[in-house]
């Protein structure tokens, strides 16, 4: 029986593109390097800051990951984001009430992102005031898809792993939940297509919030 539901952050419950792109686009332009689109930016994301930024830079403009022009660029990013990243961020259509059911029901609710964790405590916190249990960024543990941020999150919300389903709109998510031992359920309506979801091990892909809160509902039952 299911006890608890942890979400994925960016394109499970909040579309954050446009913020994203703002603080990135600001990034770029203080280096002087070319701005990138909304679509660009969407292929990026879900691998945590340091990948996100980085694969947002200029081809050649760093060598590997720990490059010091990538600590830079992080730095500059990071200051670009504190200022915009609740400016148009908002819930996707239905979710805050689907979340709201399954609060409602009894259910451990958490929130997992790869995002750095000081903007993802208080974003949840502003879109959703007092809904979540545990509230969780990149940060103290190893980014997703590596299971142990999952599996504490699980614990913490008083689930062990296989009473507890995963929600995400990434393969990164579904990876995560499989090596978490968790139920992965996929969103329909995230940045990435169902397809890939599906073969990263969903279980279930939701075409709605209401399609959601149904499922997780019955498994709790």
């Amino acid at each position: 029986m299911i006890k608890a539901v942890i979400f994925d952050l960016d394109g499970t419950l909040a579309d954050t593109l446009e913020d994203l792109m703002t603080a990135m686009n600001g990034m770029l332009r203080h280096f002087g390097w070319p701005e990138r689109t909304l679509e660009e930016l969407r292929s990026f994301i879900n691998r945590g800051a340091r990948v996100f930024v980085a694969r947002s830079m200029p081809e050649g403009s760093w060598n590997n990951m720990n490059d010091p022009v990538v600590d830079e660029a992080i730095e500059v990013y990071n200051g670009c984001y504190d200022l915009c990243f609740n400016d148009k961020t908002a819930p996707f259509p239905g979710v805050p009430e689907a979340v709201a059911r399954l609060k409602d029901a009894g259910l451990g609710l958490g929130v997992l992102s790869n995002k750095q964790d000081f903007f993802v405590k208080p974003m949840s916190e502003k879109l959703f005031p007092g809904t979540f249990d545990v509230i969780r960024g990149q940060g103290e543990y190893p980014e997703k898809p590596e299971p142990t941020s999952a599996v504490v999150t699980a614990r913490e919300l008083g689930a062990e792993p296989d009473e507890c389903v995963f929600v995400g709109d990434s393969d990164i998510d579904m990876k995560t939940a499989v090596n978490a031992g968790m139920y992965p359920i996929g969103v329909a309506w995230g940045y990435r297509e169902p397809e890939l979801l599906l073969e990263a091990g969903a279980a279930y892909i939701a075409d709605t919030p209401e399609d959601l809160a149904e499922h997780i509902l019955r498994m709790s039952v």
